[in-house]
């Protein structure tokens, strides 16, 4: 090989090298543009999964009830009534729930609500019945809706589903408003649960910052279940566990990870429970999550509840449906007990949230204690954040552990 072929080829191997480095470096920018773009999607898929803003597509919030029952009824009434107070243009102020009472027959139970509204001065009768016609009929037919006049009232409104009367709007002038009675001698008592934590911290947060002693209850095998019941536990508020239960519309409707079925043999039902009791941290009890249909098995409930009562863990039931037979199993078992008698924020509206607090506040001062309960969401934590101070005025507010016998 001549000196001249020799340098013609190294001149061309030092080219070849120079391309072959320039790949290489090519290959690594795309590599590292690449291994960017993952993370950023990554971290965008985290923040939407984590954020307040959406919630997993995967998590339902709460058990919508059949639509044949009563009590759903009443409460797309009570929007309807709400929408309609609203449009007339009186003050929640001016609406007073003067008896809250609860009442069943062999169909299941149902609420009689009477309430008083003090009507502006500028407003007909007219005026009442167009607003209440236009948004009832919806609900119920128009012969369920009665109006009457009475000698000590300006109007009254009865309302009644399937012949029961559900409602009575007691309609009176400015000037006939009572005034506000004297507290009682035993403060009522109302015990407020956040339900379905767990798969936001942020949204928990927000919460907890609350002003007012509030209780949380915490789905199982979620994200941040731990995080989130350890922040609850050094807040000093109750901790329940948020355990998922088969409903009636299961598998349509999927109550989540860790849910107990009617299907699954009593081995495979007490596993699976220790399993979701174990997983939450510092639960002081119990609240279920849908459970329409489990809930009406004695067998399943007894079960249940004996592993409750040696775990000393008390029980609340979220009433997802008729003909639970939580109470009675309780009793039975001597676990500690109570049941929800309000849903906050059935309707995601600050105006039907309020309105559902007072209902709350109401039934307490007339049997003495309540409960309610409600989700994360924002309008909730809004109306929440308005209205404790007012809450605080007229009823203590109690972690759950203590309406509980």
């Amino acid at each position: 090989m001549t000196s001249r072929t020799r340098a013609t080829t190294k001149k061309r191997r030092r080219v070849g090298n120079k391309k072959a480095a320039k790949k290489k470096s090519a290959r690594a920018v795309f590599l590292i543009i690449g291994l960017v773009f993952v993370g950023a999607l990554s971290y965008a898929l985290y923040r939407l999964f984590t954020s307040g803003e959406a919630r997993p597509p995967f998590l339902p919030v709460f058990e919508v009830e059949a639509p044949e029952t009563i009590e759903t009824k009443i409460k797309q009434i009570d929007r309807s009534i709400c929408d309609a107070l609203v449009a007339l243009n009186i003050l929640a102020s001016d609406v007073t729930f003067k008896t809250v009472q609860p009442k069943s027959d062999s169909k299941g139970p149902w609420t009689f609500s009477e309430l008083e509204i003090c009507l502006p001065a500028t407003i007909a009768h007219s005026n009442i019945k167009e607003a209440f016609l236009a948004r009832l009929p919806e609900q119920i037919p128009k012969k369920a809706l009665r109006f009457i006049s009475g000698p000590q009232q300006d109007l009254i409104l009865d309302l009644f589903i399937n012949g029961h009367r559900t409602h009575r709007l007691v309609f009176i002038k400015p000037k006939e408003k009572k005034s506000i009675a004297p507290p009682p001698a035993r403060v009522p008592r109302v015990a407020i649960i956040i339900d379905d934590l767990g798969y936001d911290e942020r949204v928990a947060s927000t919460f907890l910052s609350l002003n007012g002693l509030i209780s949380f209850s915490v789905l199982p095998h979620s994200p941040f279940q731990e995080s989130i019941a350890t922040a609850v536990y050094e807040s000093g508020r109750d901790l329940l566990l948020h355990l998922p239960m088969e409903p009636v519309e299961y598998p349509q409707v999927d109550p989540g990870v860790g849910a107990l079925l009617s299907s699954m043999t009593p081995d495979d039902f007490l596993d699976q429970l220790q399993k979701n009791l174990d997983a939450v941290p510092f639960a002081v009890g119990v609240n279920n999550h849908m459970g329409s249909k489990l809930t009406q098995d004695p067998a399943r409930m007894r079960l249940l509840f004996t592993i409750l009562k040696k775990r000393n863990l008390f029980f609340v039931d979220s009433l997802t449906g008729p003909g639970s037979y939580c109470q009675q199993a309780a009793r039975l078992l001597q676990v500690k007990f109570a049941q929800r008698q309000v849903f906050l924020d059935h309707v995601q509206d600050p105006a039907a949230i309020r309105f559902q607090i007072k209902r709350l506040v109401s039934i307490a001062k007339e049997h003495g204690q309540a409960i309610g309960i409600g989700h994360p969401y924002p309008a909730t934590w809004e109306v929440l954040n308005e209205e404790l101070p007012g809450i605080k005025d007229q009823v203590e507010l109690v972690g759950v552990s203590g309406l509980v016998e």
